[in-house]
């Protein structure tokens, strides 16, 4: 999950109507030039599996909007079947049944279904970083595989960058093979996961997007979705040099609603996904940057492998690479992206933790954990027809707060700091939310809350921080 503002415990049909209001209006009389009255947009539904969006699809989204000239629209269903192990596999099965217009899918799932082009993409300790992952769309891989989306009877539209996947060790470093040895370690499905994984001794499990890690030794995740998630509570190790593989974002769609497009429409669509490479990638590097400082704050260990350490992992994964290359299209794309990783030489992805990085701030807010209890009637008091109802709990802990939603979902992971009786929470470089805050001993209270954005807008925050005090639990 990557962490997002409160505003996304939001009603999704709310938001999709803000962002397609200008539109809409627009249907509704003569331009101001005297013409016809402009046509609303054409709205294609997309699965997206998480209840949050990746900055990268919320890009190609903007981009589809510019480039079709205003008459293609995304609507989002998020959270799609969320909870799901295999989910991904059901959401092309989805797609194919016409379900929904769209949907994105993980390159990593699709050798679940058959779909056997992306192996590539996704063999273990291949592309390990964001450099030489630039490289491979330069050249144009990624696009030649998204060819094999055929075989599904769908259309592939665009293959987005995504952030390096890397072990997490909840009680220990996995630095060797030895470390997986007889280890259950979560996934997100995948066959090339799954083989990566029994090579090294594991027992691979697949799981859930946002799965709690019980019953889990290890867990591929990147790190936006460990700061996200705070796994970290839990969790204490991360092998920082280990990046067993990125995680590409593939938008495909289906035959009858690309069909039912205009030509230029077909083309905005494809267009956007090549457009927005670029700034996918660089979104991929900042998930990266603002995650690690976050769990540096939050004692996360970062683990490196040594230079044995690594070549006994090449050496376990040997078999995996001679069932990838027995398929002669997988082999000539393993073979163009290890000739790229030669001549470019550049470094695996390795965050670390430095001396620079501000503490955690102790404040005068106690630490512990906070309770307060919302309902409709909250949310419609600042024009959310519907939203998250029940108890939230908002937890102060060395520096950083985290807000979980009432099914225990974190909501809003921030740093925060307290000065006299304001407080400033930062989610991002470019969210910070700033309140006046007082506490009696029982419950603490929040008013005055700014956000970004524009004053005209419904600010969420307002509801779930300030509708009612937050009691202490703890």
């Amino acid at each position: 999950m990557q962490t997002r503002r409160i505003t996304q415990w939001a009603a999704v049909t709310v938001l999709a109507g803000l962002a397609l209001a200008p539109a809409a209006c627009s249907g509704s009389g003569s331009d101001k030039a005297g013409g016809e009255d402009k046509a609303e947009p054409r709205v294609l539904t997309m699965a997206n599996p998480n209840p949050d969006r990746a900055p990268q699809l919320a890009s190609w989204a903007e981009e589809v909007s510019r480039l079709s000239g205003g008459t293609l629209a995304i609507e989002f269903k998020d959270s799609w079947r969320i909870g799901e192990p295999r989910y991904e596999a059901g959401t092309l099965e989805d797609l194919a049944a016409g379900k929904v217009d769209m949907a994105w899918v993980g390159a990593r799932a699709f050798d679940t279904v058959g779909v056997t082009s992306f192996q590539a993409l996704v063999a273990p300790l291949l592309v390990d970083s964001y450099d030489l992952e630039a490289k491979v769309f330069e050249e144009g891989i990624p696009g030649r595989m998204l060819e094999g989306v055929g075989e599904l009877d769908l259309v592939g539209i665009g293959v987005l960058p995504g952030p390096m996947r890397k072990p997490l060790g909840v009680s220990k470093p996995f630095v060797r093979p030895g470390d997986f040895a007889g280890q259950v370690v979560g996934l997100q499905d995948s066959a090339v996961a799954d083989m990566t994984l029994r090579a090294l001794g594991a027992t691979p499990r697949p799981v859930p997007s946002h799965a709690k890690l019980d019953g889990l030794d290890a867990y591929e995740q990147q790190l936006a979705s460990i700061a996200g998630n705070s796994y970290d509570r839990r969790a204490k190790y991360v092998t920082a040099n280990v990046n067993l593989w990125p995680r590409p974002l593939v938008i495909v769609m289906g035959k009858e609603a690309f069909a039912s497009l205009t030509d230029e429409q077909q083309s905005a669509l494809r267009d956007a996904a090549t457009a927005t490479i670029a700034g996918a990638l660089e979104a991929s590097r900042a998930e990266d940057d603002e995650a690690a400082p976050r769990l540096c704050r939050r004692g996360m260990t970062f683990a490196v492998a040594s230079g044995s350490d690594l070549a006994e992992l090449r050496a376990a994964l040997e078999p995996v690479y001679a069932e990838l290359t027995a398929d002669p299209a997988t082999k000539s794309h393993i073979d163009a992206i290890t000739n790229l990783k030669t001549e470019i030489a550049a470094s695996a992805e390795a965050p670390a933790c430095t001396s620079t990085e501000p503490p955690a701030t102790a404040s005068s807010i106690p630490e512990g954990s906070y309770e307060t209890r919302l309902t409709k009637a909250d949310w419609l008091k600042e024009g959310s027809s519907e939203a998250e109802v029940g108890v939230f709990t908002m937890i102060f802990d060395a520096g950083e707060l985290t807000i979980l939603s009432p099914n225990g979902e974190p909501g809003f992971v921030a740093s925060y700091t307290v000065f006299r009786d304001q407080i400033e929470a930062q989610e991002s470089a470019d969210y910070t939310i700033t309140a006046r805050w007082s506490f009696d001993g029982k419950t603490l209270k929040f008013t005055d809350i700014r956000t970004p954005g524009s004053p005209d807008e419904p600010i969420p925050e307002t509801v779930t921080w300030a509708s009612h005090p937050w009691v202490k639990t703890d």
